[in-house]
């Protein structure tokens, strides 16, 4: 209050004030400095808190001693949610991620809030876990969200629901799109088109860490230690002043428009097939690459840093698959010239038996 030209400060404003400026040093055990600064109560502390939660200052993320807080306006944050029937991935974005958000641009913002949601709203339903914790990053140019679940990790997920004797065959499918452990009412469109959507994209799970890398045109897999850490961990990285937008990229892959859309065109990094006890492309490996992609109808096979194909591999794509599903296009890209020329062979092969034995 003001009483003529002094200004009073309350002990009570003094407490709160002492809160926000702290806050942002101690989220997780800013009840306990605050009580042994003022000389007050836990209890007393919450009661501040509870206004400054009231008054829209701060959020509070996770319960008794997992609690942390936040100031609304903080861009840095660690935000931490029990997975329950009641949680919603839309009501967490509008009060814990929709102010600092505000300030992006359009197609950038729409790009993240779609990541966010799609990802966030995947740890709910497919986790299996009991918690998640979203973290948010923010640097001079550019910003990461990340969602960690404490779940049964994606990979292994995927190996149970389709019989797969090694869960790096897991990876496969995940980057094809339209698969879901969840069919009914699902697309499996979300994740394809959120690693697509941003600059970097990373998934960390069950020992192994695939990144799709959109500024390099570049994916990989490898192996990375777990440590005592279960779950699955996906990052997001996007630069504010990134050109692509959502509508580039759901065109690009040519959604179809009906309740649950599908995608219609997907590209698969051979080298992703390849387990490291083999040598060479082979007719095996075609398999796990065709694997349910008679549900496109484009599929583009990126052979970058595929030195060699076996002959079994080119017949099995580009003849047998072409001759039962005709209405796909199979176009091959980044062929160093000697799996080009296996490629070119194949197909004139196949060319020559159709004018010989035609179709009836």
């Amino acid at each position: 209050m003001v009483l003529g030209e002094f200004k009073v400060t309350t002990r009570a404003q003094e407490i709160r004030s002492f809160i926000l400026e702290g806050i942002v040093k101690h989220p997780k055990s800013i009840v306990a400095v605050t009580a042994e600064a003022f000389g007050v109560t836990r209890m007393t502390v919450h009661r501040h808190l509870n206004r400054l939660l009231r008054d829209k200052k701060i959020v509070k993320t996770g319960t008794t001693k997992g609690a942390s807080y936040f100031l609304k306006t903080s861009l840095d944050k660690t935000l931490i949610f029990q997975i329950q029937p009641e949680t919603q991935t839309g009501q967490v974005w509008e009060e814990y991620m929709k102010d600092s958000f505000s300030r992006l641009g359009d197609s950038v913002l729409e790009i993240c809030r779609y990541g966010f949601e799609e990802i966030f709203n995947n740890a709910l339903l497919h986790s299996g876990g009991k918690g998640v914790v979203v973290k948010t990053v923010w640097k001079k140019d550019s910003l990461e969200i990340s969602v960690i679940d404490d779940g049964k990790g994606i990979f292994q997920t995927i190996q149970k629901a389709l019989g797969l004797q090694d869960i790096r065959e897991s990876v496969l499918p995940l980057t094809k799109g339209n698969f879901t452990s969840l069919p009914k009412g699902h697309s499996g469109r979300g994740l394809f088109l959120v690693s697509r959507a941003f600059d970097v994209f990373g998934l960390f799970s069950d020992g192994l860490f695939y990144c799709k890398d959109n500024l390099g045109d570049d994916w990989y897999l490898e192996k990375r230690k777990t440590g005592k850490s279960k779950g699955t961990r996906v990052s997001m990285a996007i630069r504010f002043d990134c050109e692509r937008t959502l509508a580039d990229v759901t065109g690009r892959y040519s959604l179809k428009t009906s309740k649950h859309p599908a995608i219609e065109q997907t590209e698969i990094l051979i080298q992703l097939s390849l387990m490291e006890d083999e040598p060479y492309v082979s007719k095996l490996q075609a398999k796990r690459v065709l694997e349910g992609v008679e549900k496109f109808n484009r599929v583009v096979l990126d052979f970058q840093n595929i030195p060699t194909v076996g002959q079994a591999f080119v017949e099995e794509v580009f003849g047998e698959f072409r001759a039962l599903h005709p209405d796909v296009v199979v176009d091959p890209v980044h062929a160093n010239p000697d799996v080009q020329f296996m490629i070119d062979k194949s197909l004139s092969t196949e060319t020559a038996k159709a004018s010989i034995f035609p179709q009836s």
